[in-house]
C-alpha cells in the first residue's frame, strides 16, 4: 500500500475486478450449487481493488483513507472511476510518512483475508420468518458450518435449499432415510413411537410487525391488540436419543397437526419447523407451497449458534438488538 499506481493501471485493475465480480455473481445466480465456493472469491477481488485505489490516490497526491468510499455499494463504483480520473502529482506522496496508515491497512486486509478463508467453511444467514420460534427468532443472525447431509442427526437445525424455490430454508431435521414420520393431533410419531412433549408454559412476544417483511406474529386466539402480548403454548419435545428442544403449538387441530404416514426415501430428509402451526415444511407437498422430502444435495449446513439478534426491521438498527442472544448456541 505504500506505492503508487498510474491511471492506466487503475483502470485496468478496475475493469478486471468489475468483470470478475459480475462473472462470479452471474454464475452464482444461475447455479446455486456454486455460490458457496465462488462468492468468497469476491472478497479478495475487492481487496485488490482497494489496494490499487490507495495507490492511485497516492499517485494523485491524496490520502489513501479516501479509498474507503469504494466499499460503499453503488457509490463505490462512482468513487473508483472518479479516483482513476485524478491526474498524477509526482513527488507528492512520501512513503515513510504513512507508516501508521500502512500498518492499519495491512492489518485490516489480513483480517479480511482470514474472513474470506473462513467463508469457504462457514456460512452466515439471517432469519426472516417465525417458522423456527422459539429456537430462532425473526432477526437472528446465525453461523452455519457447511455440513454433508450424511453427517446430520435427528434434531439438528439445518439450512438447505428449498426443493422448488430459489432460496434457502431453515428447519429441524426429524426424519432420516427409512424413517416413518406422522403427525397425530399435533404430536410427532417417529417410526411408530410418539415423541413425548412436556409443557413449558407459554412463549410470549410483542404483537408487532417483525423484520423487513413487517409480518405480524401468529398468536393463540383471541389475537391481542397491537403492542400487546402474543401468547403461544410451548412444550419440550424429546427424540428417542434423549435430545430435546422447544416447540410451539398455536392452535389445537392446526392445518397439519394430523397427517398421513410419510416414509422418508433414500437420499432424502424430513424437516419440521419448531413453530408447528406456522411452518410450510415436509408435511406439505411442494405443489402446495411446502417442502416435501429434501434431497441430500440440497443441504448447506448445520446451524451452530446465534451471533446476535435484532428485533427491529433491520440488522443495522443496534437499538433493537436483543439481550441474551449474543453468541448463543442453538439446541
Amino acid at each position: 500500500m505504500n506505492g503508487t499506481a498510474s491511471r492506466k493501471r487503475g483502470w485496468l485493475v478496475f475493469g478486471l475486478c468489475t468483470f470478475a465480480t459480475l462473472f462470479i455473481l452471474g454464475i452464482g445466480a444461475v447455479s446455486s450449487d456454486t455460490q458457496r465456493w465462488l462468492l468468497p472469491l469476491v472478497g479478495p477481488i475487492m481487496a485488490v481493488q482497494v489496494v490499487t485505489v490507495v495507490q492511485r490516490l497516492h499517485d494523485a497526491g491524496r490520502s489513501g483513507y479516501w479509498s474507503w468510499l469504494t466499499l460503499i455499494p453503488v457509490l463505490g463504483l462512482v468513487a473508483s472511476m472518479g479516483i482513476n480520473l485524478l491526474r498524477p502529482a509526482p513527488g507528492a506522496f512520501a512513503a515513510p510518512g504513512h507508516r501508521v496508515a500502512q500498518g492499519l491497512g495491512y492489518g485490516l486486509l489480513a483480517a479480511f483475508a482470514v474472513l474470506c478463508v473462513l467463508r469457504f467453511f462457514v456460512g452466515a444467514f439471517w432469519i426472516p420468518s417465525g417458522s423456527m420460534k422459539p429456537t430462532l427468532l425473526v432477526g437472528d443472525y446465525i453461523l452455519v458450518p457447511f455440513t454433508d447431509a450424511a453427517d446430520l442427526q435427528r434434531g439438528d437445525v439445518v439450512v438447505f435449499r428449498h426443493t422448488t424455490k430459489h432460496f434457502d430454508f431453515i428447519k429441524r431435521l426429524i426424519g432420516l432415510p427409512g424413517d416413518t414420520v406422522q403427525m397425530v393431533g399435533g404430536q410427532v410419531v417417529l417410526n411408530g413411537t410418539p415423541l413425548p412433549q412436556a409443557p413449558l408454559g407459554a412463549f410470549t412476544e410483542p404483537y408487532d410487525r417483525q423484520g423487513p417483511s413487517h409480518h405480524l406474529p401468529r398468536c393463540q386466539a383471541p389475537a391481542p391488540a397491537k403492542g400487546g402480548d402474543c401468547v403461544k403454548p410451548m412444550a419440550r419435545e424429546t427424540l428417542p436419543d434423549g435430545r430435546s428442544y422447544a416447540v410451539l403449538d398455536i392452535e389445537p387441530n392446526g392445518f397439519a397437526d394430523t397427517t398421513a404416514i410419510f416414509t422418508v426415501p433414500p437420499g432424502h430428509l424430513f424437516f419440521l419447523g419448531d413453530n408447528r402451526d406456522n411452518s410450510m415444511d415436509s408435511r406439505i407437498a411442494p405443489a402446495n407451497g411446502g417442502l416435501g422430502f429434501v434431497p441430500f444435495e440440497n443441504v448447506i449446513g448445520r446451524v451452530s449458534r446465534v451471533v446476535f439478534s435484532a428485533a427491529g426491521e433491520s440488522l443495522g438498527d443496534v437499538s433493537t438488538w436483543r439481550d441474551g442472544r449474543n453468541w448463543r448456541p442453538v439446541e
